[in-house]
């Protein structure tokens, strides 16, 4: 698959604009999706009575409110990183102090690509202006803005597009992209927890040049060796490792130095203290949490596979298939549905029988399913309509692991004891 780490689902858009071109979004529909330095100024700024050179009377938002608007637009990032969401930034980045400060927000932007939408030469109306707070002077200070703008490399902090490649990007569904020609097997983990001795064991006798190795979350928590088992998935992470609610424990303990009442036990008093006396390093971390993506959408012998964390829903699927608005593609996903799961209203995500569901859809019987996360009905390979795989079990006794193998489409789901000991594995053709 090459070195590109997966980025799938963890994308900062960072629209550049003259004063007013934030109306071009709310215009499609994207409101909801953006994160707006100006619409923080207008709602904590008192507005600022001024005499223009003509002597008319004209208003501004007051500069001195500019520091707490730079601590609520951090505080609002670091929320959307937490939750590993695409991000919509619309903010005012033409300034020394501004640019300085977004360079600031992506240290903390763990696993984001990083997107500049280029919308500077958007036409704006004068009512654009109005409506976003800005007064006459705004207007005529464009030229300077335009200035500043040609002035930086974007290029250097990520990549640029224009707006018709932006809504492409929005508008885009679902794709499955080929693995690559040389790869004749894939082995998917899931759910190792903390289980080193396990993991490396069976990647010492699988791994090959043909072989990718597929992970779709939780390495950590449980086991007696959290890391153990990431420096192991990093030395193996070719783009199609992904993250589980386990490693978002981790990345909202890096990012905010916060546990859930239900991480404390589990994350705060075994595995914190394991990768302390491993010495495992920040840049670690870092390194491996930026290497995790949200979902992956796979064509490997003919079949198309969907890897989550979590299980999907079909009728999820099917609008990320078939967009009706931009708001319904997969690239505006909230991440909670690849990590978590969708449940009924009220009722525990664990409750719903993903596999099931999925294996009776005829919407998606031609795209196979693998996941982990929840197995409270015993699942392991659940067919119909279609196929799921279910890597994980009720109780963490067991340790799974699926081999699929091209030349003659077989799989094979080992479900193994933890202690090492063969249970048994379930073969056929996929």
């Amino acid at each position: 698959m090459g070195d590109e780490k997966s980025t799938n689902g963890k994308i900062i858009y960072a629209y550049l604009g003259l004063p007013g071109a934030e109306s071009w979004l709310r215009a499609h529909g994207l409101e909801k999706q953006v994160i707006s330095e100006q619409r923080l100024r207008l709602a904590v700024g008192n507005p600022q009575l001024l005499l223009n050179e003509e002597g008319q009377l004209t208003t501004s938002v007051n500069p001195s409110i500019v520091p707490l608007v730079d601590r609520i637009l951090a505080e609002l990032l670091r929320k959307r990183f937490d939750s590993a969401e695409t991000v919509i930034l619309a903010v005012n980045l033409l300034s020394k102090s501004r640019l300085h400060l977004f360079r600031r927000l992506l240290a903390d932007a763990w696993g984001y690509k990083v997107v500049f939408v280029n919308a500077m030469d958007l036409p704006i109306k004068p009512a654009d202006a109005i409506a976003m707070g800005y007064d006459d002077g705004v207007r005529q200070r464009w030229s300077r803005y335009l200035a500043r703008y040609t002035a930086v490399d974007w290029s250097t902090m990520g990549t640029v597009i224009g707006l018709d490649k932006f809504l492409q990007d929005l508008q885009q569904p679902l794709q499955f992209r080929k693995v690559s020609a040389t790869t004749k097997r894939l082995v998917v983990f899931s759910d190792v927890h903390g289980d080193a001795d396990n993991l490396q064991s069976r990647l010492s006798k699988l791994a090959s040049s043909q072989t990718e190795v597929v992970f779709l979350g939780d390495a950590i928590d449980r086991g007696r060796d959290s890391a153990g088992v990431i420096r192991t998935l990093q030395a193996y992470n070719t783009g199609l490792h992904l993250l589980g609610n386990h490693e978002h424990r981790l990345l909202t303990w890096y990012l905010e130095h916060r546990l859930s009442r239900s991480a404390t036990k589990d994350f705060g008093q075994v595995t914190l203290p394991q990768l302390e006396r491993a010495h495992v390093s920040q840049d670690e971390i870092h390194q491996f949490i930026n290497g995790l993506g949200t979902y992956l959408a796979l064509k490997f012998a003919g079949r198309k596979f969907l890897f989550s964390h979590a299980g999907l829903e079909p009728t999820q699927v099917m609008s990320w298939l078939k967009p009706k608005t931009l708001t319904e593609s997969i690239a505006l996903a909230p991440a909670d549905v690849f990590i978590h799961g969708l449940s009924v209203a009220g009722k525990s995500v664990y409750s719903r029988d993903i596999d099931k569901v999925w294996a009776d859809a005829k919407a998606v019987r031609d795209i196979i399913s693998v996941h982990g996360h929840r197995n409270r009905f015993d699942r392991d390979v659940v067919t119909n309509q279609g196929m799921s795989f279910n890597l994980t079990d009720a109780d963490g006794s067991s340790f799974r692991y699926l081999v699929l193998t091209a030349e003659d489409r077989r799989f094979a789901l080992h479900i193994d004891q933890r202690n090492g000991e063969q249970k048994r594995v379930i073969t056929g053709v996929f």
